[in-house]
């Protein structure tokens, strides 16, 4: 399962973190009418009622909340169980990922800490323990350790399948198509094919990736509900990638039949309908997952596009939680600092600056629509020099990074 959530993270979507809620809850009471409040967000929140509300918490009924507190249990009685510390951390993951709580990461991270110690650790731990650098935008020292791993254990279908992951997440498209071919030698054929299959959606193959993720999705009714979601999820970013609008419509709305709550695909088909002009169904669609970052982010966007009274209050609600994720050490929301900065706070300079930032990190789809946009904004087109020519080098193809890109091209011949 947790490859299946590795791979679907190669879109390059928003990876999902902690809010620090106290701080939310106080910018809240701020009277909406402040277009460029203070920033009392920057000083500790203390809670003036026990019946103040700070977080929400998943609810114990919840039957992945169970499965971790099972696996903890067991853990405790048999702590030198590196398989069942293994399962437990991978629970924590893959929930975090689902509900856009990066705690999660670090619980994880606590539970294979013992493991890490040991020298050399167990390639199990070193694997898992690169998942979550991953997750976290440690892109150099999570491939140090796939690295290592591999060297230790070159059949380990796991570690090449985060390597695929990284790999297309940072725009290393020939080495992401050696790594799926080692995870379809090594693990899992179907899972290798489909990682071919999304590949060739970020290669000009968009339709070839239609066809390759269809003819998996025929065998998906004998599979999970998980696997289902991930591969009906790749079908709505290949589809976007050839304008088939109420194609990549139809599969973001059967992936969230499979998973409903899933963040990621939540945040995925919410800029799937910002895209589309339909802010109010982003409201509808994200009332109940407020908490994610990523999430309230769209939020906020909707917000913008509504012409909403309330908009300078969302905006200050959403910088306020950068800045305690600033605050707080956490430095892997660029793609999301570049919307904030160039949409809502209308600094293209600064967007621009973020971008290029961002660009040095990660270059997925998104992070390159949005260096270009800020570009554009900022009226500076020879910043994008190095993004236009990665495009033409991959032959992306999409709908709306193709127009963007032509305007810079022509505005660079007319310099």
């Amino acid at each position: 399962m947790d490859a299946i959530s590795a791979l679907r993270r190669a879109s390059g979507r928003a990876l999902l973190g902690a809010v620090l809620f106290a701080v939310v809850q106080a910018a809240s009471a701020l009277d909406s009418s402040m277009v460029s409040p203070p920033a009392p967000y920057r000083a500790p929140y203390l809670p003036t009622s026990d019946a103040e509300v700070l977080q929400q918490v998943p609810p114990a009924s919840d039957a992945k909340v169970r499965e971790m507190k099972t696996l903890r249990t067991a853990l405790d009685k048999a702590p030198a169980d590196l398989r069942t510390a293994d399962l437990l951390a991978r629970a924590y993951i893959g929930f975090g990922r689902e509900v856009g709580d990066a705690h999660y990461a670090g619980y994880a991270e606590a539970v294979i800490a013992a493991w890490m110690t040991r020298q050399p650790p167990p390639v199990e731990a070193q694997v898992l323990q690169a998942v979550i650098l991953q997750f976290r935008h440690q892109f150099a020292d999570a491939r140090a350790l796939l690295e290592k791993a591999l060297a230790r254990d070159p059949r380990n279908a796991q570690a090449w399948l985060t390597l695929a992951t990284l790999d297309m997440v940072q725009g290393r498209y020939p080495a992401a198509r050696d790594d799926c071919a080692q995870v379809t030698r090594h693990g899992s054929y179907v899972l290798g094919i489909a990682c071919v299959g999304n590949l060739r959606s970020y290669l000009g193959e968009a339709r070839q990736s239609v066809v390759i993720l269809t003819q998996i999705a025929g065998d998906a009714p004998r599979l999970s509900a998980s696997f289902k979601a991930w591969v009906e999820g790749l079908l709505a970013e290949a589809n976007e990638r050839l304008g088939d609008w109420p194609q990549a419509e139809a599969h973001y709305r059967k992936s969230l039949e499979y998973t409903p709550h899933d963040n990621f695909l939540l945040v995925a088909y919410a800029d799937f309908l910002l895209d589309r002009g339909r802010p109010q169904e982003v409201l509808t669609l994200l009332a109940d997952y407020r908490q994610s970052d990523t999430a309230f982010l769209r939020i906020v966007l909707a917000q913008a596009a509504l012409h909403s009274a309330d908009l300078p209050r969302y905006v200050f609600l959403m910088a306020a939680r950068f800045e305690a994720l600033r605050a707080r050490g956490s430095d892997y929301y660029g793609r999301e600092q570049v919307r904030f900065a160039l949409h809502l706070q209308h600094d293209p300079q600064s967007a621009l600056e973020l971008a290029q930032r961002n660009w040095e990190v990660q270059r997925a789809p998104w992070d390159l629509r949005i260096f270009l946009e800020a570009a554009d904004a900022a009226r500076k087109p020879q910043a994008a020099s190095d993004v236009l020519a990665f495009l033409s080098q991959t032959k992306l193809q999409d709908p709306i990074i193709e127009p963007l890109a032509k305007r810079l091209r022509a505005e660079l011949v007319t310099r």
